[in-house]
C-alpha cells in the first residue's frame, strides 16, 4: 500500500537490514563513515555517542513482524527502489537491501530500478517511488544546512513526511538555526539526532571521506570542498 512506510517498525526494519560495514568497505573502499543521523560528524551538535542502528537481521525480522499488526511477515512485500542509472554507489546500496531482506524471508522483496538521472529526479520531485537512494553536498558548513532539507525541506517534501512529525522536527530545526550561541544550538541538535533515530525517517548512510593529490611542486594547497578548485591559492 502507498502508506506502508508509515509504520515505524517498517522503517526500522530497513535500518536494521542495512549493511554499513559491507557499503564501506565494497562501494567506498573503506573511505567512509557511517552517520549517526543527518547531521556531519565535525559540526555542532553532533553526538558521537547517540544511539545509532547496525545491521541485525534479528532485529529486522523482529520489527517486520511487528509491522502492521503482523500483516508483513504474513504476506511479504514486493515493490521497486530507484536510483540514478551509472551511479554504481546508489545501486550497490539498494543491492545490499534488496539481498539482506530476501535473506530473512523470501517473501520481501525488492525490485532495482535504474532510471536516467532527469526522469530519477521528476519522479522522486512527484512522490512517485516508494523508496529512492540519493544524497545531499553542503552550501553551507552548518548543520542546520543537513537538517533542513533532510527532516524539514527537500527530502521530508519527496518523502510526503507526516504532518506529526514534520511539526516536530520543524519546531526543534527552527531552535537549532536560532539559538544565540554554539553550546545552546548544539543541545538542539542532540535532540534532532535522537528523534531522527527515534522516528527512523530515512537509512543515514555514511559520509566518504575522501582524497585528492597534487603535484610535488604545488604549494600552499588546502583542499576544501567549499571552495572546490581555489586556483588562487596556487603556488610553485
Amino acid at each position: 500500500p502507498p502508506d506502508f512506510f508509515n509504520d515505524e517498525h517498517v522503517r526500522k526494519a530497513f535500518n536494521y537490514c542495512f549493511d554499513w560495514e559491507t557499503f564501506i568497505q565494497d562501494a567506498q573502499a573503506g573511505e567512509a563513515i557511517q552517520n549517526y543521523g543527518p547531521i556531519n560528524q565535525g559540526l555542532i551538535g553532533y553526538d558521537y555517542d547517540a544511539p545509532h542502528y547496525s545491521y541485525d537481521p534479528d532485529k529486522c525480522a523482529e520489527e517486520l513482524e511487528l509491522a502492521w499488526d503482523g500483516q508483513v511477515a504474513e504476506n511479504g512485500f514486493r515493490f521497486q527502489v530507484g536510483f540514478n542509472t551509472g551511479n554504481v554507489t546508489r545501486q550497490t546500496i539498494a543491492s545490499i537491501l534488496q539481498s539482506n531482506l530476501a535473506a530473512i524471508d523470501p517473501k520481501y522483496q525488492i525490485e532495482i530500478v535504474g532510471l536516467p538521472w532527469p526522469s530519477f529526479l521528476a519522479a522522486i520531485r512527484a512522490k512517485r517511488l516508494p523508496i529512492f537512494v540519493s544524497g545531499w553536498g553542503e552550501d553551507i558548513h552548518d548543520p542546520h544546512n543537513w537538517a533542513q532539507p533532510f527532516l524539514v525541506g527537500t527530502y521530508a517534501a519527496r518523502q510526503v513526511m507526516p504532518d506529526w512529525m514534520l511539526a516536530e522536527f520543524q519546531e526543534l530545526v527552527n531552535a537549532g538555526v536560532s539559538a544565540p550561541t554554539p553550546e545552546e544550538r548544539a543541545a538542539y541538535y542532540e535532540q534532532i539526532q535522537l528523534k531522527d533515530y527515534e522516528y527512523a525517517p530515512g537509512i543515514r548512510l555514511a559520509v566518504p571521506t575522501g582524497r585528492t593529490y597534487q603535484q610535488r611542486w604545488v604549494d600552499d594547497w588546502l583542499f576544501n570542498q567549499m571552495l572546490r578548485q581555489p586556483f588562487y591559492l596556487f603556488s610553485k
